[in-house]
């Protein structure tokens, strides 16, 4: 993806079109394996082009599914390039994470979870408007089976450095995960949208209005609610020093299942939360390893240089809870 001129003739055209005239010429804010980024200036003010690899290419289509039918806040898409996997939307302002840094107000991040399980809860019982748009379906009944899938993947795995040991304790514990997520499953929480990456740096704050869209939409799966928001915990401990030990750790929890106390007790919803915890790593690794094979292995391996073998962390942290 790093030949950009094709998905840039086509943008700065469709932009003339529209009545956006740029400014100044193109930056790529942003080059990985699996997207690029680049703002537009415009007489209309910043726009952004992004390109995916073909294969997880949906983001435009998912943004103006949560955008035209659950009212979703995610940027406007200005036009989308299909065949080059690309599309252009308009800003939505600065990266929370950073705005945190600069600022930290513990009602952003408060605010941040209130919407984003309120956008999850309007996707309950919708799966099939993202099915259409071949969203993977993650639902608590297919889990085990992906588990299963990925254990049989021996040489990727060993690759990622797991060992002959680690792989059969892991098969091993397929019972077990099958076991915990018919646990989870009886809870009866409906399946939602469940976005990859939640985190802060994936959030946009107008830094006048403080309104707040998400973005990095591309690969969502319909899956437990729970997860994504044990990711978002995970990052906030990392950028934002949010442990379990803080106080804050323990409110935003509460936040957390605001939108579901009409739904059952918060003591239930506390138990749902801790066992889609034990889970959580699971999801993580297919999460990763979709990736993976969705993108220029030898690429995603440089680009994680300092940091190899994440799919193995995933489940070695799977392996040492158990």
């Amino acid at each position: 993806m790093h030949n950009h001129a094709a998905v840039l003739e086509w943008a700065i055209n469709c932009l003339a079109a529209k009545g956006y005239f740029l400014k100044d010429s193109p930056q790529v804010l942003l080059e990985t394996p699996w997207s690029t980024l680049i703002r537009c200036s415009t007489t209309k003010g910043d726009v952004y082009l992004k390109q995916m690899p073909a294969t997880i290419s949906l983001e435009a289509q998912i943004i103006q599914l949560l955008r035209e039918q659950f009212h979703a806040s995610v940027p406007v898409v200005i036009a989308s390039n299909e065949k080059q996997h690309c599309f252009l939307m308009e800003s939505g302002g600065q990266s929370l994470r950073q705005y945190l840094k600069t600022t930290f107000n513990p009602a952003l991040l408060y605010e941040s979870i209130k919407q984003y399980t309120s956008v999850q809860r309007s996707t309950e019982h919708h799966e099939c408007s993202f099915f259409e748009l071949d969203v993977p379906d993650w639902r608590l009944d297919k889990l085990p089976e992906l588990y299963d899938h990925l254990m049989n993947q021996e040489d990727f795995l060993k690759e990622e450095s797991l060992t002959d040991n680690e792989l059969d304790r892991l098969r091993q514990l397929s019972p077990q995960f099958l076991a915990q997520c018919s646990s989870l499953a009886q809870y009866e929480i409906p399946s939602t949208l469940v976005q990859y990456d939640f985190n802060t740096n994936n959030i946009l704050i107008d830094p006048k209005t403080k309104k707040l869209s998400f973005i990095d939409l591309g690969e969502i799966v319909i899956a437990h609610p729970f997860f994504s928001l044990h990711t978002f915990f995970y990052q906030a401990s990392i950028h934002h020093g949010v442990t379990e030990f803080d106080p804050l750790y323990n409110q935003l929890q509460d936040v957390c299942f605001e939108n579901w106390l009409n739904f059952m007790a918060k003591d239930q919803l506390l138990a749902a939360f801790m066992l889609a915890k034990k889970l959580w790593p699971i999801y993580s690794a297919l999460c990763t390893y979709r990736l993976m094979i969705n993108v220029d292995i030898v690429a995603f391996k440089q680009h994680y240089a300092e940091q190899p073998y994440k799919l193995a962390a995933h489940l070695r942290g799977y392996l040492a809870a158990s």
